[in-house]
């Protein structure tokens, strides 16, 4: 007989930063779809990649089931097993942010991304998302992000804060009615002008996320690339996006072979970031990647309010970004 998840004794850290609107545990339900595997291994490369044996076996016999039943360090995972795993809020580093407010008015606020939070919850940052972080601040469970940024890229997050709002706004995202400016710093000099193509997995790569251009198929995706500059020994890039597809700027910079310093996943070597994916340890690859994170920057949003009828443009002029790719002007490659 099954029998349900419970934290039992486990006594969750509370942090006082915010409400506590999603209070202090999650429990995530999903299929597990691949090949035959520990289950102990799965659980620590997905949450707990760098806790020691100890703790990872508290884990496993307390916090985790496979199909209804509690589970031991011999547990297999076959294709087909449902997975119950009980998330704490303590499993997450305590966060005290200060988020610049680059707008706000009754219907919409913008903030200024740092470079190492996800916007949406994903497996080890559930209550450090920047969706969950700002639910709980504002107290307010119909706020929610209206656009995607990649977890290492900084610069404009607009919300919604009510579902009428995200509604509105995303139907102006859909309708590519938001203009969208980046910058990003590349390892080789693009020319100006555009690139088109569409993104497709890249069927030939060890990485299973990366997309690749086929410029065959012109109506994909568009980025237009508005002016670039040395940058030291790289190139600082202004970028539109036309399009707003995952991953687009990185993989269409690395498709012409201007790769963005700092990004693992499009680095022209692949060993890159097989290796941070092994070992979560960005100081064995500095020296190739220059930066610990890549170097892509929204900076700026242009659209007409969907409620005041009124264009805005959203400007994130704050001192972060220079200072990332400021020690880049003196790098010697």
């Amino acid at each position: 007989m099954s029998r349900p998840l419970s934290v039992s004794a486990i006594q969750p850290q509370i942090l006082p930063i915010y409400n506590v609107l999603y209070q202090n545990e999650k429990i995530f339900r999903y299929r597990y779809d691949f090949d035959t595997k520990l289950l102990q291994d799965f659980i620590r490369e997905r949450y707990f990649k760098n806790e020691d044996s100890r703790h990872l076996e508290k884990v496993l016999s307390t916090r985790v089931q496979l199909n209804g039943e509690f589970v031991d360090r011999q547990t297999m995972l076959q294709q087909g097993d449902w997975i119950e795993y009980l998330h704490l809020r303590s499993d997450e580093d305590p966060l005290a942010l200060d988020l610049p407010i680059l707008f706000e008015d009754d219907w919409l606020l913008a903030i200024s991304k740092p470079d190492f939070l996800p916007v949406i919850p994903n497996t080890s940052f559930y209550f450090n998302s920047l969706a969950i972080m700002i639910k709980e601040k504002y107290d307010n469970d119909e706020i929610n992000p209206v656009h995607r940024l990649d977890i290492e890229t900084s610069g404009v997050l607009l919300f919604g804060k009510n579902r009428n709002a995200c509604s509105k706004v995303q139907r102006l995202f859909r309708l590519r009615e938001v203009e969208k400016r980046y910058q990003a710093v590349a390892f080789g000099q693009p020319a100006v002008g555009s690139i088109t193509g569409n993104l497709v997995p890249d069927r030939n790569s060890r990485i299973y996320t990366k997309l690749i251009l086929d410029t065959a198929d012109t109506n994909g995706s568009q980025t237009i690339i508005e002016a670039c500059e040395p940058w030291g020994p790289y190139f600082r890039i202004w970028i539109k996006p036309v399009s707003g597809k995952t991953n687009q700027i990185r993989a269409h910079l690395a498709a012409i072979n201007c790769p963005i310093v700092g990004d693992k996943k499009y680095y022209p070597d692949e060993d890159v970031f097989l290796d941070w994916f092994e070992h979560r340890n960005i100081d064995r690859l500095i020296d190739r990647l220059k930066l610990p994170r890549q170097a892509l920057h929204c900076e700026s949003m242009t659209f007409v309010h969907p409620f005041t009828e009124k264009e805005i443009q959203i400007q994130d002029s704050t001192p972060h970004w220079l200072e990332k790719i400021g020690v880049l002007v003196d790098d010697t490659v």
